[in-house]
């Protein structure tokens, strides 16, 4: 993973945040591809919850730079979605990352192959340290 992968995703990412209906669209395709979530948000405030979403992927983005030992900056975001608590299941992050990229080349007007496959590296080891927390 290069610094240039997270520079990249960054930048996306700001373009992307710049849009109004970026949380939304990104919600509407996670649940399309992940059937099983939209009951866990039965009850979320969405208002909330994007501002909780747009800080928990800028701690994605930034955790590759960060030191990764305990306590670090997803330890967290892990443990509010690991089993203890919210319970999220590693098998939905495939489908929020596809979700995150598929938004992203939609709302970010400079998406390219190279800017998905930065968002790609830029969030790989942040979601293992995710998915390995459950």
């Amino acid at each position: 993973m290069t610094s240039n992968a997270v520079t990249i995703a960054r930048a996306s990412y700001d373009r992307c945040c710049a849009a109004p209906r970026f949380f939304d669209v990104f919600y509407a395709h996670f649940f399309a591809a992940c059937p099983a979530a939209p009951p866990m948000f039965s009850k979320t405030d969405f208002k909330r919850q994007h501002r909780l979403l747009q800080h928990a992927i800028g701690l994605l983005l930034s955790y590759n730079q960060h030191t990764t030992t305990e306590p670090n900056l997803l330890t967290r975001v892990a443990e509010r979605h690991g089993r203890g608590d919210l319970g999220v299941d590693p098998s939905f992050y495939p489908g929020f990352l596809e979700s995150l990229i598929k938004t992203a080349g939609e709302f970010d007007p400079e998406f390219s192959p190279e800017v998905d496959q930065a968002w790609r590296e830029a969030t790989a080891q942040g979601l293992a340290y995710m998915r390995s927390k459950y």
